[in-house]
């Protein structure tokens, strides 16, 4: 990770270090540490860069330059992904087209694997089977790549005379176009970790300043999601409006909201707490939703919050299968009694009496010490004394 000294060169009252990428556990903190110097802002540009260490090399030029700290955070989040060999395809294109510019090097990010270089002409074997795969787009069939001259590839390659020295190696651009996915405004569609729902916001206007559709990858800290959203030119993330989504959620919890029409704070929250969940614990979900009727994100996000008051036993269908699976369980259990075990009678017992039912994949009862009808109520809207609207006589 790198580090960045960062500090406001209009009112030099400290400094603020920053780790590359923000670890999502720092996000909120390193944003308020950033708004007590006065800087810090959702789209401004209004973080000089004193010093960079354990960088690559390359983004030294940041160093003296003031930028955006999301811009910043968002290269190396997106340069943060390489290896070794697209590290130095990164910094090669870098130095030679001399891109210094914050927009530019994010869009280069996004490309520059298109790039081959040299930083060893030991091995001219692995050269040329690298630089058949980049213009191959990245993959080809075991034959293919098994009949592969990587010697001759390589050969012809050096001796076209399209090689550039730079710092990081000999870099072949391959034709290489630096598109203008990032404008300014809008981060490309781009996710660093695992995540459950992939949405894109509505353009808050026709302007071909929007540039590219916000994209958003939920869970992700709410601090960079309300910036994301505000970045995006809504005034919050309870305005935003939800133009495409697809989501990986349990298939119930999905059925039991309409995406479009929820609020994107607590379908981020909701999916923090899935993201933590194991596999039976998701079933379990999916199960108690069904069970408590849930409808809409809130009321699921509570079933998730008391998901230990739903007790779920998958893989029985009907009351007989679920008394043996209680009876066989049971300490008591005595294969020799076998023959005088009424499974059918004790699980009918037990399904009246914890009222549960059988779904789908198994049986599900709630065990909690208030009622379903208390676990699911929303809270009231706020009224005229928290601030709603008051109706005005004449």
């Amino acid at each position: 990770m790198a580090q960045v000294l960062v500090s406001n060169d209009k009112e030099p009252v400290g400094v603020v270090m920053v780790t590359l990428p923000i670890p999502d556990g720092d996000y909120s903190k390193t944003i308020n540490d950033l708004r007590e110097l006065g800087i810090g802002d959702v789209r401004a540009r209004d973080c000089y860069v004193d010093q960079i260490t354990d960088s690559p090399p390359v983004l030294d030029c940041l160093e003296g330059q003031t930028v955006n700290i999301d811009e910043l955070d968002f290269l190396f989040r997106s340069i943060d992904r390489y290896t070794d060999d697209e590290l130095a395809e990164f910094q090669a294109v870098a130095a030679k087209r001399e891109i210094t510019d914050i927009e530019n090097l994010i869009n280069l990010s996004f490309c520059s694997e298109r790039a081959t270089v040299i930083t060893n002409f030991d091995d001219l074997e692995i050269v040329g089977r690298r630089h058949y795969m980049t213009m191959q787009g990245g993959g080809c069939s075991t034959e293919e790549y098994a009949k592969l001259n990587g010697v001759g590839i390589a050969r012809g390659l050096i001796a076209s005379g399209e090689g550039t020295v730079t710092p990081y190696g000999v870099v072949y651009e391959n034709g290489l176009q630096l598109e203008p996915l990032y404008t300014g405004r809008n981060f490309p569609a781009y996710a660093d970790n695992s995540y459950l729902i992939e949405l894109e916001l509505a353009p808050v206007s026709d302007s071909p300043e929007e540039g590219s559709p916000a994209v958003i990858f939920l869970p992700m800290p709410e601090e960079r999601l309300e910036r994301i959203v505000r970045r995006a030119g809504y005034g919050s993330a309870a305005e935003a409006n939800i133009q495409t989504w697809c989501s990986d959620l349990p298939e119930a919890v999905n059925q039991a909201m309409y995406i479009p029409q929820e609020d994107l704070r607590m379908l981020n929250s909701l999916c923090e707490k899935v993201a933590e969940m194991s596999d039976e614990q998701r079933k379990t979900l999916a199960a108690a939703v069904r069970y408590a009727q849930a409808v809409g994100v809130y009321q699921v996000n509570r079933v998730a919050e008391e998901l230990e008051q739903f007790e779920f036993t998958p893989g029985v269908s009907n009351a007989e299968e679920y008394g043996r699976c209680l009876i066989q369980k049971s300490a008591l259990y005595d294969p020799e009694l076998e023959d005088f075990y009424d499974y059918e009678k004790y699980g009918e017992s037990r399904v009246e009496s914890e009222e549960g039912q059988f779904l789908a994949g198994g049986y599900v009862r709630f065990k909690g010490d208030i009622s379903m009808e208390e676990l699911l109520m929303e809270p009231p809207s706020p009224g005229p004394e928290h601030g709603g609207m008051q109706m005005m006589g004449f």
